[in-house]
């Protein structure tokens, strides 16, 4: 019997396969099992996706994405296990389980998606993982029917995807028809070259199916969606959204610039207006998530300019496109993860026993709770670029992409200011949360927070690495 379909085979998607079989046993469980407290599904799910992380890490199933993608989901499911009070009043309206077992088993089938993607040689595979992610994800966002801001946010975020579903469909139409494959592979880029340049319906390709990619990375000018829905989704999904689906975006990007590679030294001017346009996303980008943070009193709507402002800085690796991307896109990644998912742990707790997601809800912790608010400085001082932290080498290796590049294409030193103002702006916005921990006293209503189990060991964990990874360079690198 032949098991192999294409160029692919059975067994390097068993990870994948392990992933979905762990989501089907919860919905089972939930069905024939129903006595069994929900709650536990959120562990179980967390399990199944660390154990899958280990096998991402290195080994014959090593994939970086698929380890960012598990990784996360993994801590998703361990946040929607202490949002389960949150969970159950959005969809049940009291304390009832009932309904909430899709809950946790949808980021695993999403997370199985981002797998295959890391994995996909082609735009067929790229598409249907990447409608894989979406589906999960647009159900996911509008999950909580009793809460107006999180269906709001599932309708915004379908119709902007369909959009971006489209744009992938006609860019993938016209690549077939300009090189009658589906494969990405720097030879079909050939077979459009022209007297050295490529033809007009390679590079419309190419445009189409950036501008879905974009979608899905947060990039201006496809960025709309973001502030909404990460302020409406329920917590876990918004931190799913900005860990995971950010490194699904990135994973299309370097695949789908992967035919352009080999032109950067032998075609320059083939490449040359591909790196400028890239470079004005880039900028555009940093600029209107970085400002645009300035003036958000929510911290997850804040999260989710930030998560804009960060897609910028890691545009700038694809500005050096001549350069080696994937190690640096992934190492910025996993130094954005491990900040941002500390973060969204902290706003959970806080709309949990402070019934608020703003900012104003931070007031006091470093009286009150003075451990964890050192933990949350670590991750905020780590998404701003502080010294010492992993978040400042993954923008300095931003910066040296962008040095680099300006070495290989002429017409990129206007980037480098932009980059300079975005993140000082970083350092206003994020330290807004500080001030309100450290500045403002606390309220006589305020009593020191409960910190589950689940969160205070994530945030250490978290805080630990980020200064472990930031303090040894070498370890970074």
């Amino acid at each position: 019997m032949d098991t192999t379909l294409s160029s692919y085979t059975w067994c390097q998607f068993a990870p994948e396969f392990a992933l979905v079989a762990v989501a089907v046993i919860i919905l089972l469980a939930d069905s024939f099992l129903p006595q069994i407290p929900k709650r536990i599904y959120a562990l179980v799910g967390a399990a199944g996706a660390f154990i899958i992380t280990c096998l991402m890490a290195r080994g014959e199933y090593a994939n970086w994405f698929g380890f960012l993608a598990c990784a996360a989901t993994t801590l998703t499911l361990l946040l929607a296990y202490d949002y389960r009070k949150i969970t159950c009043e959005s969809i049940a309206g009291n304390e009832n389980e009932d309904g909430t077992a899709e809950f946790y088993a949808l980021p695993l089938i999403a997370c199985a998606g981002i797998c295959c993607l890391g994995q996909a040689k082609d735009l067929v595979m790229l598409f249907v993982s990447l409608e894989v992610i979406t589906l999960s994800s647009y159900v996911l966002a509008g999950y909580f029917r009793r809460n107006q801001g999180s269906i709001e946010a599932g309708v915004k975020y379908l119709i902007l995807g369909a959009m971006s579903t489209g744009l992938l469909v006609f860019g993938a139409a016209w690549y077939f028809g300009t090189t009658g494959s589906f494969d990405l592979d720097p030879l079909m880029a050939h077979t459009a070259l022209s007297h050295g340049y490529l033809s007009t319906g390679f590079l419309m390709a190419t445009a189409l199916l950036l501008a879905g990619a974009l979608f899905k990375v947060g990039a201006a000018p496809m960025h709309m969606w973001i502030p909404d829905v990460y302020q409406g989704a329920p917590t876990p999904t918004s931190n799913f959204l900005a860990i995971a689906s950010k490194a699904a975006g990135f994973a299309a990007l370097c695949l789908l610039l992967r035919p352009f590679r080999p032109f950067a030294e032998a075609y320059p001017g083939t490449v040359s207006i591909l790196v400028h346009s890239l470079s004005i996303v880039a900028a555009a980008t940093l600029l209107i998530g970085n400002l645009g943070a300035i003036s958000q009193h929510n911290a997850k709507r804040l999260l989710g300019y930030s998560s804009i402002g960060q897609a910028g800085f890691i545009l700038i690796f694809f500005v050096n496109l001549g350069g080696d991307i994937e190690p640096y896109v992934f190492n910025y990644l996993l130094a954005y993860a491990l900040a941002t998912a500390a973060a969204f742990f902290a706003i959970a707790m806080l709309r949990t026993q402070r019934g608020s997601e703003e900012i104003s809800a931070f007031r006091g912790l470093g009286k009150t709770n003075p451990r964890t608010a050192f933990l949350i400085t670590v991750s905020f001082a780590s998404l701003a670029g502080v010294p010492l932290t992993m978040g400042f080498l993954a923008k300095y290796y931003s910066f040296c992409a962008l040095i680099q590049a300006m070495g290989s294409w002429n017409g990129l030193l206007w980037l480098l200011p932009v980059m300079i103002v975005c993140a000082a702006a970083g350092f206003y916005y994020y330290f807004k949360v500080l001030r309100a921990m450290y500045w403002e006293k606390p309220l006589e209503s305020d009593k020191p927070l409960r910190v589950p189990a689940v969160t205070a060991a994530v945030l250490t964990a978290c805080s630990i690495i980020i200064i472990l990874m930031g303090t040894y360079p070498l370890l970074f690198s």
